[in-house]
């Protein structure tokens, strides 16, 4: 890569809601929704502890579409139940999770339009940046 250039960072999303009495199959069925991952308050971790329950919905675009194109995919599948959805997010953690590759100091930044904030706001949902160095993958 061309010293100072800037290029495209690489990203992918997904929207959670979490909690110990969260009952997944009951998300399901309110929001009509089939989830891409899901575990009831069965779970262990690694140590023997519970893992709270937990219900995920992951945007189904590339990593080379923008963080706000991944928002918008999932905002689009959530979008047409979110009122059934204000009941989870009042009562449970909900968030969608970004993660963005920062390859290097001419990436671009993350830009979010105030529109996609007012949706996420209205909605009860937390957004959470998780960045990652590609210098630090490999």
């Amino acid at each position: 890569m061309e010293l100072g250039t800037q290029r495209e960072l690489k990203s992918w999303a997904m929207f959670a809601i979490s909690g110990p009495r969260l009952r997944p199959l009951e998300v399901t069925e309110k929001l009509g929704l089939k989830p891409d991952y899901y575990h009831g308050g069965d779970v262990k971790d690694i140590q023997n502890m519970t893992i709270p329950s937990h219900w995920q919905l992951n945007s189904k675009l590339g990593p080379e579409f923008s963080a706000q194109d991944h928002i918008w995919d999932i905002l689009k599948a959530l979008g047409p139940v979110r009122k059934e959805l204000k009941e989870f997010t009042e009562n449970f953690d909900s968030a969608i999770y970004l993660s963005v590759e920062f390859a290097s100091e001419y990436t671009k930044g993350v830009t979010l339009d105030k529109r996609t904030m007012l949706l996420l706001g209205e909605m009860g949902v937390q957004l959470e940046i998780i960045p990652w160095d590609l210098d630090e993958t490999l």
